[in-house]
């Protein structure tokens, strides 16, 4: 747990590498697993997209007073991970706590109903409405405008785009890009662009942070970020799920896989130097504006190859 002194000063623990991390999820607790300092946060119905949160037992346990089922809110950091061809975003809690009145105003309430009333897949597993869900309901009501904040990016609606109850906020360099376009779904149909980002803020490129932009023509943007800009970056913590095999004709519910990532919700920022966003210049973010490597070049390319798709995930639309 954070000191009261530490949770009314957000600097004392939003820059852990000297750069700006700081991240909040709130949801439902399931499967807690206090040894192994694993839980889950759940914002939606469908159990796949149950949020992934570690959390050092000793350092950081879980509240005594908070079961699997209630309402929980964890301040974290996040982190990358390269894991054989995919890029994973891990987020760890520095913090738990139980929503009160600081937390659980109307846009709390809104944002969270509002996941939890999106449909979920037929072949994904349906957990129902909780208690916690149910007196949430009870208290604010159910949203009254469940597609005013939208799911991909709209640049008129950016607004409407932020979520009170999953926001990531990070600053740091840029390692690589990758911008995709022409995506086609599953279905046939065409898929808005998908640009990739990541973004480091440690010696190890390997733990560069993913970013993930979604909308149409994303190439201007693309073009704007180049390895080495310092940026700054709001957005949440999400899976990327997708079906690996069809369902069970017992149960109905088929296999998946999940990626975490990072979806933005803003236009990146450029820092500019001095900015309190990145307070340590590290002696690694002079290499970033040294001449790439041919592999780097190929990776930040906008087409498809083995390449990139080694150092990006080989992401597939979601299924489920």
């Amino acid at each position: 747990m954070l000191p009261m002194d530490a949770k009314k000063n957000a600097d004392s623990y939003s820059y852990p590498n000297g750069m700006l991390n700081s991240g909040y999820v709130g949801g439902v607790l399931r499967n807690p697993d206090p040894v192994n300092g694993i839980c889950y946060i759940q914002q939606t119905r469908n159990e796949n997209h149950m949020l992934p949160i570690a959390f050092d037992p000793k350092k950081t346990p879980l509240p005594r007073n908070i079961q699997e089922g209630d309402l929980i809110f964890a301040i974290c950091h996040a982190s990358g991970e390269r894991k054989e061809d995919q890029r994973i975003v891990h987020m760890k809690s520095i913090s738990f706590e139980q929503p009160n009145t600081m937390h659980l105003d109307k846009r709390f309430a809104d944002d969270l109903l509002r996941k939890w009333g999106s449909l979920v897949h037929a072949a994904a597993k349906d957990s129902g409405t909780p208690d916690s869900i149910r007196k949430l309901e009870e208290e604010f009501g159910r949203p009254s405008d469940t597609q005013a904040r939208l799911d991909s990016i709209d640049w008129r609606v950016l607004g409407l785009n932020k979520n009170a109850t999953n926001t990531v906020r990070l600053a740091g360099f840029i390692q690589a890009k990758s911008l995709e376009q022409n995506r086609v779904g599953p279905d046939g149909k065409p898929l808005n662009d998908r640009l990739v980002v990541l973004l480091r803020q440690t010696k190890d490129p390997d733990k560069s942070i993913a970013i993930r932009w979604y909308s149409k023509n994303l190439r201007p943007l693309a073009e704007k970020l180049h390895r080495g800009i310092p940026i700054s970056v709001s957005g949440e913590f999400r899976l990327d799920v997708k079906a690996i095999a069809p369902p069970d004709p017992d149960s109905g519910i088929a296999p998946v896989s999940s990626i975490p990532f990072i979806q933005a919700k803003d236009f990146p920022s450029p820092v500019a130097p001095g900015s309190d966003l990145i307070r340590v210049i590290p002696s690694w973010a002079a290499e970033l504006f040294e001449r790439p490597t041919q592999r780097e070049v190929e990776a930040s390319a906008t087409s498809s190859d083995a390449e990139r798709q080694a150092l990006f995930a080989a992401i597939q639309p979601s299924a489920t």
